[in-house]
């Protein structure tokens, strides 16, 4: 989508400041961000809600979802999970030794791995770190152990996560 049209502004339902008594106009990227913001804090608001919470029209928020979809900002809704409470309490951080040519797939392989839930491909010593959660140090131990066993793999080193002062996928995003 063009730029300009990110950057046009659009008016609020209530469109005078109570301070200031000026008109307040936000552009369409600062409304996009304020939006994502809403639904990161709560993603199961219907568009009304959200509208309310915004100060805009209802259709306003359905535009501009229907728009971060498609461009690919928004790729869906989900639960927060908190995976202690369904057993699967260890956490361990791998990283990875892997044979420039098997690289490739190396990371197709863990991409599939049900216990994996991030897979990265690093620079350093180390080709590839995945984080995976387990429910004790023998289902870990055994899943590392099959990965040993992938074709390419020289070598892993496993870190035990202790605790988790800070879990969080979401980034703060900088209005304008």
């Amino acid at each position: 989508m063009c730029e300009a049209r990110n950057l046009k502004r659009i008016r609020m339902r209530h469109n005078v400041c109570p301070i200031t008594g000026g008109e307040i106009s936000v552009t369409y990227r600062d409304l996009d961000i304020r939006l994502i913001r809403a639904l990161q804090a709560d993603a199961r608001r219907s568009n009304r809600q959200l509208a309310e919470e915004l100060n805009v029209a209802a259709s306003t928020v359905g535009h501009r979802l229907k728009d971060l979809e498609e461009r690919g900002v928004i790729l869906g809704y989900r639960p927060v999970i908190e995976y202690r409470a369904l057993g699967l309490g260890l956490v361990a951080v791998t990283r990875i030794k892997a044979r420039g040519e098997a690289l490739g797939n190396v990371i197709k392989s863990l991409i599939e791995h049900p216990h994996l839930t991030h897979v990265y491909e690093i620079t350093g010593e180390f080709d590839v770190m995945v984080i995976g959660r387990f429910e004790d140090e023998s289902q870990m131990n055994r899943e590392i152990k099959s990965m040993l066993g992938l074709p390419g793999i020289e070598g892993t080193n496993t870190s035990v996560v202790l605790d988790a002062p800070k879990e969080q996928l979401d980034v703060e995003l900088p209005i304008a």
